[in-house]
């Protein structure tokens, strides 16, 4: 079932106090500044699709910011994408600025300061773990605060599907949302693909090993002895020359390792589908060799015992 959220409903007095903490709720602190004078008037109906949340917003002219401040006390680690239908308005983070019309698709981090204006609006915002974006964080983060093509290639396909999402999301809720969230993860990761392929200068010789290091990786997943020696030496490159390749793109080959095993395990977990193999057996079948430590690194990056995941309700 969606989860809807109305200013309606609340003394006039407290309508922008009543939506600040909704947003907070939703996005991690910030701040808020609007001109409302008579009340305030904002709705959002959100909707989870397996790993990603979806957000319906309709509200007046308003300002939300998160400072650095806001950033150390804690928030979403996600990325954020916000599809403009209604109204106008400016995005800042990471030193740019980029005006937003209807029609215009734009990326952010929650875990970054950033600055959102708007006047009237009606917009739809798609909130995806990080850990669920296969795509290096330094490449990704050049993005941030920029428009994704969304009138062509993946991007295109990305605001078809939330649209229709918005109009009818009930029909896509239950047991198959985690279906629908994957195809929301994949055509966003599209989209974010092509506008590296235009943003980024051609990728060089460490470049091109990172893509097919990371490829085989994602092969040898179930492996349990799969480690950055593993690696390095099926490679032909030494330990130190993988550490750097891994460090230009803003990680680890141990952090790589474990963000990709324990996403597949989400996965599972999430499906929901009857007769599924236990905790410890999807685990192992990802490479985890130990139960307690598997369940020690799922609750650290998605903030619940395995378990208590699988048992949420679906959607």
């Amino acid at each position: 079932m969606p989860m809807f959220v109305s200013t309606a409903g609340q003394p006039v007095e407290d309508q922008a106090a009543f939506w600040r903490y909704t947003v907070s709720q939703a996005f991690g602190p910030l701040e808020m500044q609007t001109d409302a004078r008579e009340g305030f008037d904002g709705r959002i109906v959100g909707r989870t699709f397996g790993p990603v949340q979806m957000s319906d917003v309709r509200a007046v002219a308003h300002v939300v910011s998160r400072a650095g401040r806001h950033v150390l006390r804690g928030g979403p680690d996600h990325y954020k994408f916000s599809l403009l239908l209604r109204g106008s308005g400016v995005v800042e983070q990471a030193g740019r600025y980029v005006v937003v019309t209807p029609g215009d698709l734009v990326l952010y981090d929650l875990a970054r300061p950033v600055r959102f204006a708007l006047d009237s609006h009606h917009l739809l915002a798609l909130t995806v773990p990080r850990s669920a974006i296969p795509l290096p964080p330094t490449h990704v983060a050049s993005l941030f605060g920029t428009l994704l093509a969304s009138r062509s290639g993946p991007g295109r396909v990305a605001v078809s599907l939330l649209t229709a999402l918005a109009a009818d999301g009930d029909a896509a809720e239950g047991p198959y949302g985690m279906h629908v969230g994957e195809a929301l993860v994949n055509v966003v990761t599209g989209a974010i693909r092509e506008r590296l392929d235009d943003a980024l200068p051609p990728g060089g010789a460490h470049a091109e090993l990172f893509e097919r290091i990371t490829e085989w990786i994602e092969r040898n997943l179930h492996r349990p002895g799969l480690s950055p020696e593993a690696v390095a030496r099926a490679h032909h490159v030494s330990l130190r020359q993988l550490h750097r390749i891994f460090q230009a793109a803003g990680t680890t080959v141990a952090a790589h390792i474990r963000a990709r095993r324990l996403d597949h395990c989400r996965r599972e977990l999430a499906s929901g589908e009857p007769g599924a193999d236990r905790v410890s057996v999807i685990a192992a079948r990802w490479g985890f060799s130990d139960p307690t430590s598997f369940s020690r690194a799922f609750r650290r990056a998605y903030g619940v015992a395995p378990r208590d995941y699988r048992s949420r309700p679906p959607g």
